[in-house]
């Protein structure tokens, strides 16, 4: 990349206020940068860095000749011509195009933007860059080469090696090199004995992608490990898995079925079947918390005219569902069995890691659950985790014991200072309480623009969504207005589902398939759940205005996969592991508080707004009031 002589300090209140007078008072140098900028919109193609630096060299060399011919005129020029809001649009292109600004914070000697016969010098780059974010050769044992690295990563990376025997909890936020970390780890462990963990087999995929010569190293997901060493005591005593289908997803008993074996009853206001469901849910609350027995505050809420009484109905049968799921009584008894009931079982016995393994490494380590971390904790190995705790869209998340070597890295490598004052608000008003703020790279530039009315962008941008409701409303509108776009990958499957349920629940009260309505038996019960979600409503006023099967039908015909897309359409966990030029956070992000909100229901809050404004690379835009709002949620 290379650097524009100006600082964002300078840039940013042209987009807002009159610019006359600054241009007026510019040097040449920066009316010529504000031109290009402005210019930057109206480009063909994608040309490269150089040439685009080529372009700026060449509008500086034409600003020297105007200003020999006739001094001031060029400025006069420039702000004869001047536009706000393309200027504007050309901020946001900046980083795409491997152009940055400079940092108030470093300021620069005119003299060193100019070659010895006064033009654009093409050396700069080099030197700033080494200036603003200083990369220090490294060498370290093990490794055939130097590296090069930041402060921070040079300080953990030596720690590591002074103790390599002994475990590290890697506290990271977005962008600060959380996956060159991993790599770096792996390369000086012997693949041997180390064991490489993840929660899910994608996340596993991406663990493997990181280390070199992965095929090495073994790999497994936590359901994996369980198995293998649940499976080991042959014997009545064990809790060896005879029935291994009971593991696929496709095996999901009939609630009349699991009614028949557990003997089930109706309990209060809900029928058997309905009972089955909230013993699904306890059993799997019980199986993410750290209790030894399922207890009840595991219960999930049972709607009213639930009794005391009731209460300890259901506490037994969940009780009696648990026991049936990991020793059945009966051979006909075959409850489908998920990783997660497993690796609960592991967590309650005395088992630990094979010590074959002298190391493990864990990636995504904010979404382990508590048995996880219990596993982990008491097995002999080094244990290695990272993660970032702002990340977990379910809530909060569960710690090491104190004995673990608690570490934070907090420069991001990704996104420039601007994202300082989105992120480090959303950090400091998160319940987890992390004892760090967000820095952002003077080498970067991230413009943040605020919207006050929802428009859809003009240039290619991400737009991120809490959950359904906003897919739904964001793709009505997106259709209907002719606008390419794609829904990512995550967020495609079952959204046919979703809408064709939605209607039929408002229009004729059809008990809906999709897991996040299934348990509404009417359109009223929902609308009451959902309360003042933006999202939601937005829905609701379509359905209310009589949209129907045809006109989703008619909105699918517009979807148009064949051209270039202009946005891509997502749900924050959609996006959790990449990121974008450009993002756009749609306002249902911003969850009005619940009565009775609870620390967990906040965590889950900011964790979505942080995600999903942490995956812009160059240009984030979110809702005018965000700010105003994360400062209304503060901390028990």
């Amino acid at each position: 990349m290379f650097y524009l002589p100006l600082t964002s300090e300078q840039a940013e209140p042209l987009t807002s206020s009159p610019a006359t007078d600054f241009i007026s008072r510019a040097s040449l140098l920066e009316a010529a940068t504000v031109l290009f900028i402005q210019n930057l919109p109206r480009q063909h193609g994608a040309p490269s860095v150089e040439a685009q630096e080529r372009r700026f060299a060449e509008i500086l060399r034409i600003a020297d000749e105007v200003e020999a011919a006739a001094p001031g005129q060029f400025q006069q020029q420039v702000a004869q011509r001047f536009d706000a809001e393309v200027f504007a649009m050309g901020l946001g292109m900046l980083g795409e195009n491997g152009i940055g600004l400079l940092s108030a914070e470093h300021p620069v000697d005119p003299v060193d933007l100019r070659d010895t016969e006064g033009g654009w010098n093409f050396r700069f780059a080099d030197s700033y860059r080494q200036r603003v974010t200083p990369l220090q050769p490294v060498s370290l044992p093990s490794l055939s080469s130097d590296l090069r690295l930041s402060d921070q990563q040079n300080r953990l990376l030596r720690e590591f090696l002074s103790g390599v025997d002994e475990s590290v909890a890697v506290q990271g936020f977005a962008g600060t090199g959380k996956t060159f970390l991993i790599h770096q780890f792996a390369r000086l462990l012997d693949p041997q004995r180390t064991l490489l963990l993840a929660m899910t087999e994608g996340q596993l995929r991406a663990l493997q992608a990181r280390v070199k010569d992965a095929s090495a190293f073994t790999a497994m997901t936590f359901g994996q490990l369980a198995d293998e060493i649940l499976n080991r005591d042959l014997t009545s005593n064990g809790w060896r898995l005879r029935d291994v289908y009971r593991t696929k997803l496709s095996w999901r008993p009939q609630e009349a079925q699991v009614v028949q074996w557990l003997g089930i009853p109706d309990i209060g206001p809900l029928a058997a079947r309905e009972v089955v469901a909230l013993c699904i849910k306890a059993v799997r609350s019980f199986c993410r918390s750290g209790d030894a027995t399922l207890q009840l505050q595991h219960l999930p809420w049972m709607g009213p005219g639930f009794s005391p009484l009731d209460q300890e109905v259901l506490l037994e049968k969940a009780r009696l569902y648990w026991q049936q799921l990991i020793r059945p009584a009966a051979r006909e008894i075959q409850l489908p069995v998920r990783d997660y009931h497993r690796v609960k079982l592991l967590s309650l016995t005395l088992e630990v890691i094979d010590v074959q393994f002298s190391h493990v490494i864990v990636d995504e380590a904010h979404e382990l659950s508590a048995p996880m971390l219990a596993v982990l904790d008491r097995s002999p190995q080094a244990i290695i985790t990272l993660g970032d705790d702002l990340q977990n869209l379910n809530g909060l998340s569960p710690h090491h014991g104190g004995f673990i070597r608690q570490r934070c890295i907090d420069h991001s490598l990704r996104a420039g200072p601007a994202m300082e004052g989105v992120l480090n608000p959303l950090i400091l008003a998160h319940p987890a309480a992390i004892q760090a703020a967000f820095s952002g790279s003077a080498e970067h530039y991230t413009r943040v623009s605020f919207f006050d009315t929802v428009t859809v962008p003009e240039q290619p941008t991400a737009l991120i969504v809490d959950d359904e409701w906003g897919l739904f409303g964001w793709f009505q509108r997106l259709t209907h207005q002719g606008v390419p776009f794609v829904l990512l990958q995550g967020a495609r499957k079952e959204f046919e589902l979703f809408v064709e349920d939605c209607i039929e629940l408002y229009r004729h009260g059809t008990r809906p398939r999709h897991n996040m309505l299934f348990r509404y038996a009417s359109w009223q019960a929902l609308e009451q759940d959902k309360g003042d979600d933006k999202a939601f409503a937005a829905v609701a006023n379509m359905l209310r205005k009589g949209y129907s099967p045809e006109h989703f039908a008619k909105a699918k015909s517009r979807y148009r996969w064949d051209k270039a897309p202009k946005l891509f359409l997502g749900r924050v966990r959609d996006v959790k592991n990449m990121e974008f030029a450009r993002v756009m956070v749609s306002p249902e992000l911003m969850v009005a508080p619940t009565a009775g909100n609870n620390r967990n229901e906040r965590a889950r809050m900011l964790a979505g707004l942080y995600t999903a404004c942490s995956r812009a690379r160059h240009e984030l835009i979110v809702p005018g009031g965000m700010l105003d709002w994360v400062k209304d949620q503060v901390r028990d």
